[in-house]
């Protein structure tokens, strides 16, 4: 009886050929690729940090009035101190962001653009954010965060104001 697979001819070479296309296309997901979501980021950034205190997390397109959903407009508000909705909120495929809960002070925002380009536009919300963190620290004498950390790669833009940014700056150099 025949073999369904030949055991010569184009097939064997063909189906070489798809598995090495799907193997180079499929890459970076492999594990140690460089394919991550704002939510992967966050919690390695949050894992840093072992003794920070409570924290509330908010992501991108959650259900209203769940835990965690944080609206357009509640979004503006926090970089900029009005409740509009703005343009770059469409310029946001996803995030994660880390607020302390406590006197304890910290935040991880992780925002991941729609595309590369959309990062300047997004990353300019980040650093207003960080200049008011810069301002309440200069008025407040015992606020840990002097310097907020911007970050800013590819499709990812980061604000991290803890403790110690230089091991949230040494992840990030390696993970992106």
């Amino acid at each position: 009886m025949p073999s369904v697979f030949p055991s010569r001819g184009r097939f064997p070479r063909i189906f070489s050929f798809f598995l090495l296309a799907v193997l180079l296309l499929c890459g970076c997901a492999w594990p140690g690729g460089k394919s991550h979501t704002a939510d992967d980021l966050a919690f390695r950034l949050l894992n840093l940090y072992p003794s920070l205190p409570p924290c509330s997390q908010y992501i991108k397109n959650g259900e209203p009035y769940s835990p965690g959903y944080l609206s357009p407009e509640d979004f503006s508000y926090l970089y900029t101190g009005e409740k509009v909705r703005l343009p770059e909120w469409d310029r946001i495929e996803e995030f994660r962001i880390i607020l302390s809960d406590s006197t304890e002070f910290f935040e991880i925002h992780v925002l991941k653009t729609v595309t590369a380009s959309d990062a300047d536009e997004v990353g300019k919300l980040l650093s207003r954010r960080a200049e008011m963190l810069k301002i309440y620290g200069k008025e407040n004498v015992g606020f840990p965060i002097k310097e907020p950390l911007l970050f800013q790669k590819d499709r990812f833009v980061l604000l991290i104001a803890t403790c110690d940014n230089e091991a949230a700056a040494r992840l990030l150099d390696r993970l992106l």
